[in-house]
Formats: C-alpha cells, structure tokens, sequence
C-alpha cells in the first residue's frame, strides 16, 4: 500500500502547544533569566567600547574619551538607583 508524504503529514500526532505544557515562571525566576542574558550581553558591548582605547588603530581627543566615559558612569548610576529605588527612577528636581 503506498501512502502519500503530505497524507502522511497531516496524519501525524501534532506536537502540543508551548503555552499549553509551560508552567508559569515566578518573577524570580524571570529575573534571573533575563540577568543571565542581557548581563552579559552589556558586558561584551562594553568591552567592544573598551577597544576603542587602542591609539594604534584609532584617534581620538582627552574630550571625546571624557565624553563616552562620563555617559557610560551616568548610565551605571541610573542603574544602580533604579535597584536602590525598586525599578522607580527618582524625579528631577531643581534647587538653587
């Protein structure tokens, strides 16, 4: 008896949903998960940037150095008060 490929297909058990077999991850366990990805991720773009230092392939002035280190420290310091603060960044305000 010979059988069609697409009748076998179609015949075939289909495999069940993602969603219908995945528990549901606690926040934990997404923030972990998400750390464990995008951690890295900064960290090699980071080390990218670092390159940019090497003087035998590139040029550049004491300002555009200051420039990139000083917009890289702000964004570690919104990071870590982002942590301080529980994900809430804090408001600007003015002050004489």
């Amino acid at each position: 008896m010979a059988t069609n490929k697409n009748t076998a297909k179609t015949t075939a058990k289909t495999p069940a949903k993602k969603d219908d077999k995945k528990t549901k991850k606690s926040n934990s366990e997404k923030f972990a998960e998400l750390a464990n990805v995008r951690v890295p991720k900064a960290l090699r773009v980071l080390k990218s940037i670092s390159s940019l230092a090497n003087d035998t392939k590139y040029e550049y002035t004491d300002a555009q150095s200051t420039a990139i280190i000083s917009a890289l420290k702000s964004a570690v310091d919104d990071l870590s008060e982002c942590f301080k603060n529980g994900g809430k960044k804090d408001e600007e305000t003015f002050r004489i």
